[in-house]
């Protein structure tokens, strides 16, 4: 028979044998250093007792034995008779441990082997043949008066410890295994449909931490399904409107040569070319591609990227008493500070445009700041999705690719970077990139 190959059924399993060897262990302990020395000793003294009974008993008078007789019995559930009891005296066939020290006192005490015996009509009496100086007399010991029960009391101990380990084993085990189930559910419901139900976060704390991150995992997988869904429907969107320029074009191009024609051919191919550029970029990020990290200073990039653009509206502040060097890649943060710029330029209005650097112990800031419109609050929070764009039409050259933020924000999580957008109170959008210090 195979057992289930389950948590509970392993764990449970491995939990009860490792107490159950425990247990026969401590059963070993006990019996050898408990119940046997107290066994012998117990049987030591009965013995010893009725030795001394029949030898007590054959130096009194003949008219003090029946008064000696009723006193043992009375006191001590012990029988003196010359003559056999009732029935016919058979040698124990399976002798418990008690009785077997008992024939051991018994022998050791009188010199010659002697065994106990007892009768179908009365089997609650033990019955042994001691001898005595010219007779031998009939000593009976009442099952009651040894009182100990070594095998009766192992059963119920052997019995009661069992079902305390399995009942134990289970509970335990059940209590383990139960949110690791839910968590094997909620994996295979995510796998098979991808939908999530968030699983209870409680129990140890071990557990419920290891739920948390789960939940944690699933809202991010349904983000990054969502925006794979809007990825590929803005690409699609987006690409309809220059393949149908494109086909009026060429069918315009079928009778003559138009300059103007081919111009916008190559304008509406440009684009396709960028936004699927962009595209595969983002797709980049999203897979996790990573470049090596330098320790660079970054005053000196900042100006570097603000001087080769040869952007009159584009402004520096920088710390001038001291270096903000940090070890990052300075390939990501170029691409970030490129895209914040190309987002100020082309919605900031025709105000200047401000590149601050901040850097303290902990960390350094980059802000990027316009003099636009900024962004309406309600739309702080999405501006960063994929092909999420203010301006309503798709125009590439008004509202752009809407996928700019979204690059940026994909590369900052990556680094372990953070981005904020915030309205300034003047007018205007601050741009943020926090970048700390290794």
């Amino acid at each position: 028979m195979r057992l289930p190959n389950t948590l509970f059924a392993r764990t449970s399993l491995t939990i009860t044998g490792a107490l159950a060897l425990f247990m026969l262990f401590t059963g070993f302990v006990v019996l050898n250093y408990i119940l046997v020395p107290v066994g012998k000793q117990s049987a030591e003294d009965l013995a010893a007792l009725m030795v001394l009974s029949t030898r007590t008993w054959a130096e009194l008078p003949t008219e003090a034995r029946e008064d000696f007789q009723e006193e043992l019995r009375s006191h001590h559930e012990l029988i003196l008779d010359l003559n056999p009891p009732a029935g016919e005296l058979r040698p124990l066939g399976l002798h418990s441990p008690y009785m077997l020290f008992l024939e051991q006192a018994l022998s050791t005490r009188v010199g010659q082997s002697l065994h106990v015996h007892r009768t179908e009509s009365a089997p609650d009496w033990f019955w042994v043949l001691l001898p005595t100086v010219d007779r031998r007399l009939y000593v009976g010991v009442h099952h009651d008066h040894i009182g100990a029960e070594p095998p009766r009391a192992a059963i119920i101990i052997l019995l009661g410890a069992s079902l305390f380990i399995l009942l134990t084993t289970l509970l335990v085990v059940r209590r383990i295994t139960r949110p690791l189930e839910a968590l094997s559910r909620g994996v295979m419901r995510l796998g098979s449909s991808g939908q999530h139900r968030p699983l209870p976060e409680s129990g140890p704390a071990e557990l419920a931490s290891l739920a948390s991150k789960f939940n944690q995992l699933s809202r991010e997988i349904e983000k990054l399904l969502e925006n794979r869904t809007i990825l590929l429907g803005g690409i699609s969107h987006d690409l309809r409107t220059p393949l149908a320029r494109l086909r009026i074009a060429i069918e315009l191009l079928q009778d003559k040569e138009d300059p103007g024609l081919l111009r916008s051919i190559q304008r509406d191919l440009e684009d396709m070319d960028g936004l699927i550029a962009r595209t595969l970029e983002l797709a980049r990020l999203m897979r996790g591609d990573r470049t090596p990290a330098e320790k660079i200073s970054l005053g000196e990039l900042i100006y570097d990227l603000v001087s080769a653009r040869g952007e009159a509206r584009l402004e520096t502040l920088l710390p001038t008493e001291e270096r903000c060097d940090a070890t990052i890649s300075p390939v990501i943060l170029q691409r970030i500070l490129n895209n914040l710029m190309d987002n100020a330029i082309l919605y900031g209005g025709q105000g200047r445009i401000l590149i601050r650097l901040e850097c303290d112990g902990d960390h350094a800031r980059i802000c990027v700041v316009d003099q636009g419109p900024g962004i309406p609050e309600d739309q702080l929070d999405k501006v960063c999705q994929p092909f999420h764009r203010l301006e309503p039409s798709r125009n590439l050259n008004t509202g752009g690719s809407g996928l700019g933020l979204t690059i940026v924000q994909q590369l900052a999580e990556l680094q372990g970077w953070k981005i904020s957008l915030e309205n300034r109170s003047s007018g205007g959008l601050r741009a943020c990139l926090t970048i700390p210090h290794q």
